[in-house]
């Protein structure tokens, strides 16, 4: 018999909005935790209304936003402040991501949360965290991704780019939040005190920098965008066009895969010069010339039968459809909210189904009858504008 999923029972009262909090809290309820999405009343979350649309509603919220409730809670009200240290007798995680201080001036920080109910577990996530000489300049991914020296290994030395994926706010601030959540969470069920968190996305990309950190510690040198391994300087690892004007990466760096790919393309007096400098420039033409000639599925095809390791640069629409992806039951769902399912597939435990995002305030009564209002409480709430 499976286990629940591996967060049942965990609540989380989610005060974020837009995209790195919601994508931690997404991460949460795909886990199994019943998180309760709080937003004002009047408009909701801005990703409510943002294109593209379907069926009058934005996709990106519909699948950011899957399996939560929403309570909608005037927070500037005192009796908003009141609602909110009275849902956190009942939960176990308060995530928040405004300004550093916003909470605290509203009476909603981690202080008065904590000193309402100590076992929560309570995150701040900010650009450049709560404190320090950056903490209250305004910024977006792209200037946490300068800031942490990630966006300059994008593109060339002569020209960075900015990478399509918000690295810093998915990969410094989400994903690194549920991370520290979920180890303040074991930690309080040994201690059973809970934890303030303050992340900040600019150092989670920072931290994401140890490759490009180790080599600058080891040789002194700065690396280069186009300099490194990983990177494109060693021959049999990159990115090359085909027949059909698209691409196929090739990922031959131990010594094995770079065999097997010299005896594919007929190099065998290369195997020896893959680590030669001089022999780089060379080499990688012989690469490219054989590549343009056939397409990119008849060398997946190929190199799949000789143990070779690639794949085709596929876009988002072919791999929402791609078979591998299909058959591990991670994408393809008859919904907008899971064609994306959560990659976490545990032998015991059992995947939390994704539930459709929520309407403005549509859980509202629920939660606060839940808590211990009255229907009478709740209707003078609402006469008041303080809950929707």
């Amino acid at each position: 018999m499976a286990q629940p999923a591996p967060l049942n029972g965990i609540t989380v009262l989610d005060l974020t909005r837009i995209l790195p909090g919601p994508f931690a809290t997404m991460m949460l309820a795909d886990l199994g935790a019943d998180v309760i999405k709080v937003e004002h009343p009047r408009g909701g979350d801005p990703e409510r209304s943002n294109p593209p649309l379907d069926d009058g509603t934005s996709v990106r919220f519909q699948m950011l936003n899957r399996s939560k409730r929403s309570i909608a809670i005037d927070l500037k009200s005192e009796r908003g402040r009141d609602l909110i240290l009275r849902l956190v007798e009942h939960v176990d995680v308060v995530i928040e991501g405004f300004r550093p201080g916003v909470v605290t001036e509203l009476g909603i920080g981690p202080d008065a949360v904590r000193a309402t109910n100590p076992r929560i577990v309570y995150a701040s996530l900010s650009g450049y965290g709560q404190n320090g000489p950056y903490a209250m300049l305004p910024g977006h991914d792209i200037n946490y991704m300068a800031l942490s020296g990630l966006l300059r290994y994008f593109g060339t030395s002569a020209q960075p780019r900015i990478p399509w994926l918000p690295i810093a706010d998915i990969g410094g601030g989400a994903t690194m939040a549920v991370t520290g959540i979920l180890a303040a969470l074991l930690a309080r069920a040994s201690t059973g005190v809970g934890d303030y968190l303050d992340l900040s996305m600019a150092e989670g990309a920072l931290y994401w920098q140890h490759t490009r950190a180790q080599w600058w510690l080891g040789t002194g040198e700065e690396p280069r965008p186009d300099g490194l391994p990983v990177t494109g300087s060693m021959p049999g690892y990159g990115i090359y066009a085909t027949s059909d004007d698209d691409w196929l990466s090739l990922g031959c760096m131990e010594p094995v895969f770079w065999e097997r790919l010299c005896s594919l393309l007929n190099m065998p007096n290369d195997v020896s010069r893959q680590h030669d400098p001089d022999a780089f420039d060379e080499l990688d033409g012989k690469i490219r010339r054989v590549i343009r000639g056939r397409t990119a599925h008849e060398w997946f095809q190929v190199m799949q039968t000789k143990g070779i390791p690639a794949a085709p640069l596929l876009a988002i629409g072919d791999a929402l459809n791609n078979e591998h992806f299909q058959q591990r039951g991670v994408v393809g769902g008859p919904h907008l909210h899971d064609r994306i399912r959560s990659p976490f597939i545990f032998a015991e435990a059992e995947r939390a189904l994704a539930a459709p995002a929520p309407a403005l305030g549509a859980d509202t009564d629920d939660i606060l009858l839940s808590v211990g209002l009255d229907s009478d409480e709740i209707a003078a709430l609402r006469d008041e504008r303080v809950v929707g």
